[in-house]
Order: C-alpha cells, then structure tokens, then sequence
C-alpha cells in the first residue's frame, strides 16, 4: 500500500494547523475594518441643526427721531456719573458672581486640554523592587532558605489611531464648550453691568426721595403752626389741626420707609461690587439726563453680538460633536501599544536583558445591551434641546430690544405728564393756602392739595428712575461684549 507523497518540509507550518488560523484571522479582522468602514461612512456624519427662519422676518419698532447714534461698548459713561463709573470697574474685577464664572472658564479651558491630551501617545514608566525568598530540604534533609532581591522596571507607551474620529470630535466638543463659556462669562459681565446701572438708578432716585420727603414734613409742620395760630384766634376748628398732624405722622412714616429702602439699596450695591454691607459711602447726585436714543440695527446684527445668542449657538455645535462623538464609539476602536521591561538582581544590569513587546488591539464592540445607541439617541435629544434653546435665546434677544423701545417711548409720555400735573397742583396749592390766610377757602380742600402734591412728586420721582431703567435695559438688549479688564478673576 502506497502512502500520498509528503509535502515539502519547508512549505509546512513551524507549528502546526497555525498559518491556517492565522490567514483565517486575518481575514476575520480585514472583513471587520471592511464593514466598520463602510458602516462608518453612512453613520458618523450627523445632522445638520435646523434653525428656524422666523428670524428673517423679525423687525424693530421704529424709533422716534433721526438723532439714535451707535452706544459705546461701555454705555453707563453716558449718564455722566463719576460714582457709576467707580462702581461699574470695582464690579468687574471684584464681583463675586462673575469669579465664578471665570472659574468656569477656566475649568472648560482645563477640560479642552485634557480632550487635545488624546492626540498624542501616552508615557508610563514603573519601577520597583522586590524580595522573593524560597524555602525548601535539600537532598541532605537540611532545610534551605532561598532568598533573591530583584529590581523591576518598565516603559509603556499607547496611542489610539483615530479611525473613526471619535477622538477629533470629542476635542472639538471641548472647544466649542469653552467657546460657550467665553461666550457665558461675557453675558455674565453685560448682565452685572445692567444690574449694577439699575440698582444705582434706584439708590439716587430713593436718595431723591428721601430728600423730598424730608422737605415735605418740614413744609408740613410750618402748616401745622399755622393752623394750630388760626386755631387759637378762632378761625379754624379742631378737626383742622388733627388732620394736619395726621398728615405730619403719615410724612414721618413715609420717610422711614423711604430711609429704610435706601439702605437695603446700598447694601445691595456694596454685595455687586463685591463688597461687605455698611461698606460703600456715597454722595447724593441727580437722576441722569438721557442722552440720544441708540441704534439698533438690524436683528441679524443684533444675534451676532448678543454674547447669549453666541452662547446657545456654541452650545448647539458642541453637542453637535458630541453627537458625532457617540456614533464612532459604536465602531471598533484601534490602538498601538509598545513596552520595555526587565527584571534582575542587580540593579547596574537593568534593561541590558530587557524584553520588547509591540502590540496592534482592536477593541470591536459585539454586545453592550444597546448603552452606545442609547447614548448616541441621549447625544441627538440633547442636540435638539440645544437648538429649541438657541432658538428661544434668539426671539427673546429680538423681544427685549423691542419692549425696550416700547417702554421707554410710553415711560417718557409717562414723564411729561407727571411733570405737568406736578406744576398744576403745586400752583394750586400755593393759591389754595392764599385763600385760606383770608378765609375764603375750607381746610379739606388744603388737605386733599397737600396729599395730592406729595403723592405727584414721589409719583415724578419714581418715574424717572424708570425711565432710565428702560435705557439700561435697552443698553443691556443692544450691547455686545464689555472690553477685558483686568480682572482679578482673569488674573488668577
């Protein structure tokens, strides 16, 4: 019986049935790239965000004269107050609020960094020493005690090759969240300043009115004495002084309240400016003269500038990458690994016996319970709340330049009116009391006139101080980035 011929020696395997599995592998692991790669191709790109285009359609309310000009990127100057100014710089570097959100800044920053780490390989190096001791019998039947000091030491270096970019848009993410908060800690600046501008308006405007108070119980006790007087001659009854000095207790108690809400204004400046209550000494001043309307532009302008709006957009394309990000970790991940290491008893020979190893991983994932899809879906949900929100911060920028000019065009009709009246009824009860010196007009008539009076020029007061409210809140609606300082926040 005759056996089939043998085969060469040489083309036979050194070990065997081994270069069989390993064609086989290879094949396994080509077929998988392929179908990663092409599955790649159709999936990682993702959606672009839809935005909508009511905001080509938006419009301003038209504004009254030709005289608007541009405002300055620092518009409380225009109030000519030398204490605002003092208050808005001693806010931006020491504002607590705001150092926090430089913090945040500062932590998006770090996280960027780390995000940009995973372009480059990683480094490790690891040493040691150890004691190994044997104890045994010898062939003599004497016991033996073994004992080895051995020195250890390793390098190790990985690096992951980002087939899918996974990696590129993980830093891209971290990029655009660091532009968002860029963006944050602008707003966070533009929104202390319009805060700091009102609380200011309201302190001088109760500061005005404490003062108006102060003068009114003055002028209504020298009343008192004149119909206490006329009262003793007989020519006014006993109602007449109880009611007047009822009034002079209602002026008193006015005032209090008034005094009281000038200090809870100034305290509430001292913590803008980061400062402690009782800290802050300031001089009474006017409420300011309104300069020129300013320009608004057009809305397109307006979303550009709006730090807010840039914010939520930023917000939208980060999320847009870490969409991205989520679907490539669902394809197989490819890394090289590379170490160095030896162990001996003396440490002089270190790494002159040491051992090499070089490695290709792929890490393919077969089955994980749906987490990466569920992640990739959690990713896209939170890409079309980033858009609703954008959208949303973009109506509401065009809605507060829009009431801003509504408001401050019926706020200044408001003004005229109550500095017409105000000049009517002080007119009137000056010729009221002329006819009451003779007789000829009834007390009831005074007291309703002293009310009325008191009630306008508090009214007069309080309207101005919103008039100027409704500028500032135009300023805040219409300003883009307040200029760096230099900020103790920015310089830690």
């Amino acid at each position: 019986m005759k056996h089939p011929p043998k085969a060469p020696l040489q083309n036979k395997p050194f070990y065997p049935g081994l270069g069989n599995r390993t064609t086989e592998l290879s094949r396994v692991v080509i077929s998988a790239l392929l179908v990663a790669f092409l599955a790649a191709c159709t999936s990682v790109e993702t959606r672009k965000p839809e935005i909508d285009s009511r905001f080509d359609k938006a419009s301003f309310k038209p504004l009254v004269g030709s005289d608007a000009v541009q405002p300055p990127a620092e518009w409380w100057v225009g109030f000519s107050s030398d204490q605002l100014n003092n208050l808005m710089q001693k806010a931006q570097t020491e504002n607590l609020s705001l150092a926090a959100t430089a913090a945040r800044l500062r932590a998006a920053q770090a996280s960027l960094n780390a995000a940009q780490a995973s372009f480059f390989p990683t480094l490790n190096f690891n040493a040691g020493r150890q004691e190994n001791t044997v104890k045994g019998v010898s062939i003599q039947g004497q016991a033996t005690n073994n004992r080895g000091l051995f020195t250890s030491g390793s390098f190790s270096a990985s690096y992951e090759i980002d087939v899918w970019s996974r990696v590129r848009n993980t830093a891209q993410a971290a990029e655009l969240q660091l532009q968002s908060t860029r963006f944050e800690l602008d707003a966070a600046k533009i929104s202390l300043a319009g805060e700091l501008a009102t609380t200011w308006a309201q302190w001088v405007a109760a500061n005005q009115t404490v003062a108006l108070l102060e003068k009114e119980l003055e002028s209504f006790q020298t009343n008192l004495k004149l119909i206490e007087l006329r009262f003793r001659q007989g020519s006014a009854v006993a109602s007449d002084v109880l009611q007047q000095r009822q009034l002079v207790e209602s002026a008193q108690g006015n005032l209090a309240l008034a005094l009281s809400n000038r200090e809870v204004l100034l305290n509430s400046l001292s913590i803008l400016v980061g400062q402690p209550p009782n800290s802050l000494d300031l001089q009474s001043e006017s409420l300011p003269a309104l300069p020129a309307l300013p320009a608004t532009g057009i809305p397109a302008e307006l979303l550009n500038r709006r730090p807010d709006v840039q914010q939520a957009w930023a917000l939208v394309l980060s999320t847009d990458r870490s969409v991205a990000a989520a679907i490539a970790n669902r394809f197989p991940q490819l890394s090289l690994r590379a170490s160095f290491s030896d162990q001996t008893r003396n440490s002089d020979l270190l790494f002159d016996n040491w051992v090499r190893n070089l490695s290709v991983n792929l890490v393919a994932p077969l089955f994980d319970g749906g987490a990466r899809s569920a992640e990739v879906d959690r990713q896209r949900a939170l890409l079309d709340q980033a858009v609703a929100q954008y959208q949303a911060a973009a109506l509401n920028a065009l809605a507060d330049v829009d009431n801003a000019l509504i408001q401050e065009t019926r706020q200044r009709e408001a003004v005229q009116s109550f500095q017409q009246q105000l000049a009517l009824a002080e007119l009137s009860l000056k010729r009221l009391f002329a006819g009451y010196r003779n007789g000829s007009v009834d007390y009831l008539a005074i007291l309703d006139a002293q009310q009325s009076t008191s009630q306008l020029r508090r009214n007069l007061v309080n309207a101005q101080q919103q008039w100027v409210g409704f500028r500032i809140a135009l300023y805040r609606a219409l300003s883009g980035s307040i200029p760096q300082q230099s900020t103790a926040a920015d310089a830690s």
